[in-house]
């Protein structure tokens, strides 16, 4: 990675997953990026700057390229956004999820970093709501309200990753994601 505030932003967003936006040090993440303090002003001016870079950039970019891959299905859209939802491959259920940790520390203290991540989660949302509307109109499922049922889409992942993280095992998220893909499933319009 040759691009400095490239790798300041990759190590910060590492750094701030793993130990919590409050716990994370400029001194570590410029240690870790092999960098001074100068070089990181020249980028960010405070720690807050670069933690709203971090949500921005590398968060919002995690969730549009984890999910926006589903805008391109046009057949069997709830099964392939099942198969995406389940596959879990390299998740780190002992930290949880990058979005939802923060909304959990940093929303209901810092004004600032609650536009930037519900500005992610509404994306995320979207994502899904517009995967519905498609399904809705192919004929797939039945329901009225796609964005409410976006809604407690993103919801249940991300308490199923909750769940996951509080007991640290995989385990749990399949087995609660599994309630998700059976009222799913129950909206299905059988062909």
């Amino acid at each position: 990675m040759n691009n400095p505030r490239e790798k300041l932003l990759e190590v910060a967003f590492n750094e701030i997953y793993h130990c919590g936006y409050n716990a994370t040090s400029i001194d570590k993440i410029l240690k870790q990026a092999s960098m001074n303090k100068g070089s990181m002003y020249h980028f960010f001016k405070s720690k807050k700057e670069l933690g709203l870079a971090v949500v921005n950039e590398k968060i919002n970019s995690y969730i549009e390229d984890k999910y926006a891959i589903l805008l391109k299905y046009e057949k069997n859209i709830c099964d392939e956004m099942l198969k995406l939802i389940k596959n879990r491959n390299n998740f780190d259920f002992n930290y949880g999820c990058k979005l939802n940790n923060l909304m959990q520390e940093l929303s209901p203290i810092d004004e600032d970093f609650k536009i930037a991540l519900e500005k992610v989660y509404l994306r995320f949302e979207n994502i899904i709501e517009e995967v519905l509307i498609k399904a809705v109109k192919k004929g797939e499922i039945k329901h009225n309200d796609p964005k409410s049922l976006s809604m407690y889409i993103v919801a249940s992942i991300e308490g199923c990753l909750g769940t996951a993280k509080k007991s640290q095992d995989g385990k749990y998220f399949q087995t609660c994601i599994g309630e998700l893909e059976n009222y799913l499933n129950s909206l299905k319009i059988n062909k």
